[in-house]
């Protein structure tokens, strides 16, 4: 098996495998993908197999750019999606190579981190991948969905995407774009969020536009203080992104959406882990669940470390921590975490380790999904001295991570 980036002339195969196993050609998606954006704005790793002259795609992922907000900083962090292999080489174990190359390549590149969403945990966690985002997940009947209202100085309209897309677009005028606007404010105090560009906003409405995506705005004295995707399928209200800069903004567009009972039967919305919403429903079958949403590795832990923000209120203290790492031998370290006020110096040591986690836990606490102590108490960090955790949760404190792209 020979792995390599596809070039121009190799990527009708990588559309042959995506029609084979993700969406078929004829969709929306899938013509928008291949036509304006595979291969000219992400890159795509495959394996190939020689038969006969001819060689042959067996397995492919491709690696699409994001700019992630990660405590504080801006760190451009590839998003790995299409990860697929065909039907005839299933069973070949030809996950580990094919993430090897990737890794090799992303690690030369100087990215730290990697995103996937998994269709299966399972498949990813024995290469160290772990959880970094969660959702709040709410699936009910419609007409179940009560919501009390909180003021009555707010007003709903819809937008029609189309003619923003129309408006981001036109290089000629000063683009409008309120959602965007939102978007940042209501998302400017979190974790791991991607930073939709201009670019971003293209792209993502030339999607939803093609994919039938409605929008409605709740406005308060004519001002946009939130907004909402969503799609009417088969039956049910999908809510695709809810964001609003208050709680009676965010009842407001869920009213709107209760209205639609002649339009749709169910109900279903991704909502952000922290979502109070449920604390009125009479019916606690209706509360939802938290569920894994997306996940992240470290590619590259020294690199990270030289990049993390440190607190001027950090205090002075050290830790000797043993990073693992099953699949990146150069990625395993023993180091001294010397921390002072807005600083942290990591030395190679000799010491024995007070802290030991592999690369998933190291990627959790880094993301700011969970504290040093909760992964500790959960099995997943060694510790000899638990005081030492102390000293990590104040260096990588947990955050409110958030993150709704999907491709």
């Amino acid at each position: 098996m020979i792995y390599r980036v596809l070039s121009k002339e190799r990527m009708y195969q990588a559309e042959e495998l995506w029609n084979y196993c993700f969406e078929k050609k004829t969709e929306p998606f899938f013509r928008y993908y291949f036509e304006q954006y595979c291969g000219k704005d992400n890159m795509v790793i495959g394996g190939f197999d020689k038969v006969g002259e001819e060689e042959k795609l067996r397995t492919m992922l491709h690696v699409n750019p994001y700019m992630l907000r990660l405590r504080g900083q801006e760190m451009l962090v590839p998003y790995l999606v299409g990860i697929a292999t065909a039907p005839e080489a299933r069973g070949q174990h030809l996950l580990r190579p094919l993430l090897e190359t990737a890794f090799e390549v992303l690690r030369s590149q100087g990215f730290p981190f990697v995103t996937l969403m998994p269709i299966s945990a399972g498949i990813y966690l024995p290469y160290e991948f772990a959880y970094c985002y969660y959702r709040h997940e709410y699936k009910m009947p419609l007409a179940k969905l009560q919501i009390p209202a909180i003021g009555d100085d707010l007003s709903v309209e819809r937008l029609d995407l189309a003619s923003l897309l129309q408006a981001v677009t036109d290089e000629e005028t000063q683009p409008c774009n309120p959602l965007a606007d939102i978007y940042a404010s209501v998302t400017a105090a979190w974790n791991g969020v991607p930073q939709r560009t201009a670019f971003q906003w293209r792209k993502l409405l030339s999607v939803v536009t093609q994919e039938n995506v409605l929008c409605a705005v709740v406005y308060r004295a004519g001002k946009a203080v939130g907004y909402m995707l969503y799609s009417l399928t088969d039956g049910t209200f999908n809510v695709q992104e809810l964001l609003t800069q208050d709680a009676a903004a965010k009842n407001r567009l869920l009213q709107y959406a209760a209205g639609h009972r002649s339009e749709a039967q169910e109900f279903c919305w991704l909502a952000e882990p922290w979502d109070k919403t449920y604390l009125g429903f009479e019916d606690q079958a209706l509360t939802g669940r938290l569920q894994p949403f997306m996940m992240a590795r470290c590619l590259d832990a020294r690199l990270a470390l030289a990049k993390l923000p440190v607190a001027e209120s950090m205090s002075s203290g050290s830790v000797v921590v043993l990073l693992t790492d099953k699949m990146i031998e150069r990625n395993n370290h023993l180091l001294q975490l010397r921390t002072s006020p807005g600083k942290l110096e990591a030395v190679s040591t000799l010491e024995q380790e007070e802290v030991t986690m592999d690369m998933g836990a190291f990627t959790q606490l880094y993301f700011g999904a969970f504290s040093s102590s909760e992964l500790w108490e959960a099995g997943h960090i060694k510790c000899s001295d638990v005081r030492k955790l102390q000293l990590l949760d104040e260096l990588f404190p947990k955050c409110r991570t958030y993150n709704n792209e999907y491709f």
